[in-house]
């Protein structure tokens, strides 16, 4: 769970800074002009009255005016030279009306005092070092808040992701009974759901192989007797006519095996959906005593004696040879 949570922690935190970062770029880019006029606007009073005081003196007077002006007014005040600003066009057109040019993001502002070479500097004061470390404290407590919500978030799906897991671990060590049960509020209950079909599909599948197998070892071992029967007779028959009918007989017993070894193909191949199940219409009577006639000499030599009664049925629409193997059964 804590790789998981670690993982989309720092998405998210990823994520977040470059939303911010693109969000504030973006809004900067925009509505620079109307910030740049919001600010210009909420210094131009400072700003007229400093200049009104320093336009009468000189270059020296203004120095001393200004350091008696600076303590009251809370702002970081100096005369430059128009020179060694490198005004743009624009910033200088601004000056010629009059008017303050905004620079370093809105926290400097330049004035033209009498038209000359020197101009105010008004920068704003600086932020104090406590609101960085104030607003390092707000993201980290956002940050925590983020990784409270999160986990909580992220705990009910590891906790689903988990049990699937288990369950899957359980099914693959031959546990094949198992199941998973979810919530309905779950948001992996479908996975869970096709997760629950695979393993009964193939439990079913498995069950289904050990009751062939289980049919195949019965059904083959009839016909294999009869030819170990067969063989003892004919190796003692000192007749050669009657071998004739003990090799006729092999044969028949050889045709069986070939056809129960291809109809466990067939049922192969129904098993993965490759065959389709022709159907006939058929009569009911006669097909039924062809399928006891089939099996009329083992009934008799068992002891079992076998009919059909009154069959109230005409006709039947089955596939003849998969239905009698499944009566034979």
């Amino acid at each position: 769970m804590l790789r998981l949570f670690l993982g989309l922690y720092i998405v998210l935190a990823i994520g977040f800074a470059g939303a911010i970062t693109a969000v504030d770029h973006i809004f900067t880019t925009v509505l620079s002009d109307p910030l740049e006029a919001y600010n210009r606007d909420a210094v131009r009073g400072p700003a007229y009255s400093l200049t009104e005081k320093l336009r009468p003196y000189d270059s020296q007077g203004r120095e001393q005016q200004l350091e008696q002006l600076k303590p009251h007014y809370g702002l970081q005040l100096k005369l430059v030279q128009a020179a060694e600003l490198g005004l743009s066009p624009r910033e200088q057109a601004l000056l010629d009306s009059n008017q303050l040019v905004v620079r370093q993001t809105f926290t400097e502002f330049i004035a033209n005092i009498d038209g000359g070479p020197q101009l105010l500097s008004i920068k704003l004061p600086e932020e104090p070092s406590m609101t960085i470390l104030y607003t390092i404290a707000a993201y980290a407590l956002l940050g925590a808040l983020v990784g409270i919500v999160l986990y909580f978030w992220v705990r009910p799906h590891w906790r689903d992701l988990e049990q699937l897991r288990l369950a899957a671990e359980r099914f693959g060590n031959n546990d094949l009974g198992t199941r998973l049960h979810l919530s309905r509020r779950s948001n992996i209950r479908d996975l869970a759901e096709h997760f629950n079909r695979m393993a009964g599909r193939i439990e079913g599948l498995i069950a289904n192989q050990r009751e062939l197998t289980n049919a195949v070892s019965h059904e083959l071992r009839t016909p294999i007797a009869r030819l170990s029967f067969e063989l003892d007779q004919l190796r003692q028959q000192p007749d050669p006519r009657e071998n004739r009918e003990l090799i006729a007989d092999m044969y028949s017993d050889l045709g069986e095996l070939e056809e129960m070894v291809s109809e466990l193909l067939t049922y192969a191949s129904l098993e993965r959906g490759a065959t389709v199940i022709k159907r006939e219409d058929i009569q009911a009577h006669s097909w039924l005593d062809s399928v006891v006639g089939s099996v009329a000499l083992e009934a008799e030599a068992a002891g079992v004696q076998l009919r059909v009664r009154t069959c109230q049925v005409d006709s039947i629409r089955i596939e003849p040879r998969f239905m009698a193997r499944a009566v034979i059964n």
